[in-house]
């Protein structure tokens, strides 16, 4: 488990590297978070609930939706692709450890970075500059262990794809149509409450909405009751289960068909 610990240290230093990433990445959240708010603003202007929602809990909902979309940005698809065609995987491949397990590790560095300096930032923002009441409930208390499972969700979806880059010589398009499908699907940029009740209901059974719509809710609407926390727990559950054995069974056939030249 150390060595698996080195690697996520390894993961979160490397956040450092990339300064001007980071710098205009808190940049472009900032100016994301101010026109959301008079966007919203103009839209509640006339209403104070649209679809069982207050401006509070809008507002909140989207901010924050822009904070965990770039919170759960694992980049493993690309990495994996990267190391794939290069033929740097097989430094993997010889080491004692599992691929799957080393990349997550690494993956979690990141994540633990952006948590300190996107995630923390914008609650500081929400609260102190844009005036957003934050309401006490039991979703608080559940809030980082929903997070925790979108993370891992999020880094199966994004391993499952880079394990694609044993068989094609780019996942760029894949790699694309997934962040597409997420976005739209998931409620990072609109709430689920938007969508027609017939969408939303299938919508509430698929990973995606698992990613953003859950963990969201939870803080956003924390004072709702347990019968309705733990559902939307044991679907994320379910679904980390199930994408963790399906990278698993894909990894194991992918990794036969690896073929690499030079010396």
């Amino acid at each position: 488990m150390s060595r698996y610990l080195a690697v996520t240290r390894a993961g979160f230093m490397l956040g450092f590297i990339y300064r001007f990433t980071f710098i205009f990445t808190v940049i472009g959240n900032v100016i994301y978070l101010g026109v959301a708010y008079y966007l919203w603003h103009s839209i509640y202007k006339h209403a104070n609930v649209i679809h069982g929602m207050t401006f509070n809990e809008t507002f909140l909902y989207v901010g924050l939706g822009s904070s965990v979309f770039v919170l759960l940005k694992t980049y493993t698809d690309w990495f994996i692709h990267g190391d794939i065609r290069e033929g740097t995987i097989t430094n993997y491949l010889i080491k004692p450890l599992d691929v799957g397990t080393y990349f997550m590790f690494s993956s979690m560095g990141l994540f633990l970075f952006n948590v300190a300096v996107i995630t923390i930032p914008t609650f500081l923002l929400l609260a102190f500059v844009f005036k957003v009441h934050f309401v006490v409930g039991p979703g608080l208390i559940v809030f980082p262990i929903s997070l925790f499972l979108a993370y891992l969700i999020t880094f199966h979806i994004d391993y499952f794809i880079g394990l694609f880059g044993f068989y094609t010589e780019s996942v760029w398009g894949l790699s694309t149509t997934k962040e597409i499908i997420v976005s739209v699907l998931s409620g990072a940029l609109i709430p689920l409450q938007f969508f027609p009740d017939a969408i939303r209901k299938v919508l509430l059974w698929l990973p995606f909405q698992a990613m953003y719509n859950t963990p969201i809710t939870m803080i956003t609407q924390p004072n709702r009751g347990w019968d309705i926390f733990v559902p939307m727990l044991a679907v994320q559950v379910f679904w980390v289960g199930v994408l963790f054995l399906g990278t698993k069974l894909f990894y194991a056939q992918a990794v036969k068909v690896l073929r690499i030249s030079g010396g």
